[in-house]
């Protein structure tokens, strides 16, 4: 499909007003669903400084013709491209403010939220990336859960809390354009942590990171979305940035690959009782397969880290007690099976 852009250009408007300048790239490939009220939830801001550019790549489900009725108050282009990563670039190389973010087509941005940033900016001109809190929404738009999100702060080392835990809620985070721009901007050959690689280079760059705990948007959240429907594919470049960007892989990170394999490989066939030893050994196992390369960490971490025991979001480390309870009720269960069928 040809590329449209309506003819009065939304990137030059108040340009002195006094508000931070903001441009907002939404990428999006059929989602008609979700694409209004994405598109509404940064309008309806009634922000004076705003430039909007929708990225689509080639939609054929009804979305051309919902973005032809917004008129000249949002600019497009449709064209096929070569996914998120690329339709990203893209569209940051074709806007102009001083401070850029990214919206899927299927979140939304919470009311006011351009405004608090613009005064957070303003309370911070140091600043380079600024980190918001988040919710994650069903495909109606209802509240579900909070968003993790790493720990922002003046005395909070945000380069360590990327590698421990890395979870930020990436509609929540505005960066300045001169420290995307220092950076070489989106990785374009990745699809699905492209947002996670762009931060921690922005945090090994040194870039001064300011945080709001205010809750500033809602991410969609349903079994055929990218990081719900494709899990593995998406920690397999989360591994593959942090072996390029720290040389070694997070015990956070090697527990949701550990425990994504235990589930696939054996709870969905075998159950999960003794599931605590079960995901240990998976965890160690795992570890040892992404940190062989660096030879002291990996031993370090072999005998020194342990799995999380509901997950790595939760934290709620596993104990040598834990461990010791564990062995001691597999042995038991083991005996008594061996004894029943004698």
């Amino acid at each position: 499909m040809a590329a449209y852009s309506p003819q009065a250009d939304q990137a030059g408007r108040a340009q002195d007003t006094g508000w931070t300048g903001f441009s907002v790239v939404v990428p999006c490939l059929n989602h008609a669903p979700f694409i209004v009220e994405t598109l509404d939830s940064l309008l309806n801001q009634g922000y004076p400084n705003l430039e909007i550019l929708v990225v689509d790549g080639g939609s054929t489900d009804g979305t051309i013709e919902i973005l032809r009725r917004y008129g000249d108050r949002v600019r497009w282009i449709s064209e096929e491209d070569h996914g998120q990563s690329d339709a990203l670039a893209k569209g940051f190389a074709m806007t102009n403010k001083e401070w850029l973010t990214w919206l899927n087509s299927d979140d939304k941005h919470e009311k006011k939220v351009l405004e608090r940033v613009h005064n957070v900016i303003s309370s911070n001109p140091s600043a380079d990336v600024m980190v918001g809190q988040g919710h994650y929404i069903d495909m109606e738009g209802n509240y579900l859960k909070p968003y993790p999100t790493i720990r922002v702060g003046p005395d909070t080392d945000v380069e360590n809390e990327l590698f421990e835990r890395g979870y930020v809620a990436q509609p929540s985070v505005f960066f300045k354009r001169t420290a995307y721009e220092s950076v070489g901007g989106v990785d374009r050959t990745l699809q699905f942590a492209m947002d996670y690689d762009l931060w921690v280079r922005l945090a090994r760059n040194g870039c001064n990171f300011v945080g709001v705990k205010k809750n500033l948007s809602g991410n969609r959240w349903y079994e055929t979305t990218k990081t719900a429907s494709q899990a593995l594919p998406l920690l397999a470049e989360v591994v593959r940035v942090q072996t390029r960007e720290y040389g070694r892989v997070s015990p956070y990170f090697t527990q949701a690959i550990s425990d994504h394999l235990y589930h696939v490989l054996h709870s969905r066939h075998h159950g999960d009782q003794h599931h605590i030893l079960y995901r240990t050994i998976y965890f160690k196992s795992v570890w040892l397969w992404l940190n062989a390369h660096r030879p002291l960490y990996c031993v370090w971490g072999f005998f020194t880290r342990s799995i999380a025991k509901s997950g790595p979001i939760v934290g709620d480390r596993l104990t040598i007690r834990d461990v010791a309870g564990c062995l001691l009720r597999a042995t038991q269960q083991r005996f008594k099976n061996i004894f029943s069928k004698g």
